[in-house]
């Protein structure tokens, strides 16, 4: 039940020590899902599925796929069979087989918003890995940068390259003096019931291994109570099915400015620490 841990893991420890680690075997787990929308042209599809023994638990999220003719004519409601395949790099899924057509009906509360530029954010409350209470209210005065992730996600394209893209982050900032200084940093659980304070400071633990403690102090991870997920999820542009009981693992990361409005957003996770970065400088 540990190895998408230990994966996620080895891929941080390789990058940060720069070794060259081989790469570790492809694993292959097959899953039952329903569709909730599918993108040929962009090669995704978004399923939800059941647990994934030995690997995850269930989720609605979307994944690249190996072949873009396999998800050709599916729609929101079909029934399929498949295969997700999990690398050092990236999880897809592969052999995608019909089993049962659908109504063709968008699944309920699948409805995303995109943050503007300009918005104020609310001042949402979490617990953080220390189980200290913190608002967002408490960063007016610098640049924050929020992303989210969940403990539990072994797909290394998604939470641990969220988090290897702040870490990167914080290492271009400190070549520009002060700049690091007035930048926080905080990762948001949508996971409330399982990411307790306690696990999110282990996991907090694995990604400031190699990070001094004066330099880690930017950098908060946090949970919100249940009963506010929905509006943040929200207001953050995440995808959310409270009715389902489903957590829905979309990436969302908002660069919020020193007087607590959104100067900039980024969706999936095409987006570069680069960009951010410069971004960041320019405020």
């Amino acid at each position: 039940m540990r190895s998408y841990r230990f994966l996620s893991f080895l891929i941080l420890v390789c990058g940060l020590l720069g070794v060259g680690c081989q790469s570790a075997p492809e694993k292959r787990y097959p899953i039952q899902a329903e569709v909730i929308s599918s993108n040929p042209e962009r090669q995704m599809i978004t399923v939800k599925h059941g647990d994934v023994p030995g690997l995850m638990p269930a989720m609605t999220m979307s994944y690249m796929v190996a072949d873009p003719k396999q998800i050709e004519g599916l729609g929101p409601g079909d029934k399929i069979s498949a295969e997700l395949v999990v690398s050092d790099s990236k999880g897809r899924l592969e052999h995608i087989v019909l089993v049962s057509k659908g109504e063709g009906k968008p699944s309920p509360g699948t409805s995303q918003r995109v943050p503007e530029k300009g918005e104020t954010v609310p001042d949402f409350a979490f617990l953080d890995q220390d189980g200290k209470p913190i608002h967002i209210k408490d960063y007016l005065g610098k640049t924050l940068l929020v992303t989210f992730i969940y403990t539990r996600c072994p797909l290394p394209d998604y939470c641990p390259r969220m988090n290897e893209n702040v870490r990167q982050i914080q290492d271009i900032l400190r070549k520009f003096p002060g700049s690091l200084e007035k930048t926080s940093f905080l990762s948001i659980s949508f996971d409330p019931e399982h990411d307790t304070p306690a696990v999110l400071k282990h996991y907090a633990s694995i990604y400031n291994r190699s990070t001094p403690a004066s330099q880690w102090s930017g950098w908060q991870f946090a949970v919100p109570a249940a009963k506010d997920l929905p509006a943040i999820a929200y207001f953050f542009g995440l995808v959310y099915q409270p009715e389902k009981a489903q957590i829905v693992h979309s990436l969302s990361t908002t660069l919020v400015g020193p007087t607590g409005k959104i100067e900039g957003y980024y969706p999936g996770n095409d987006w570069t620490p680069a960009d951010v970065a410069q971004a960041i400088t320019r405020l």
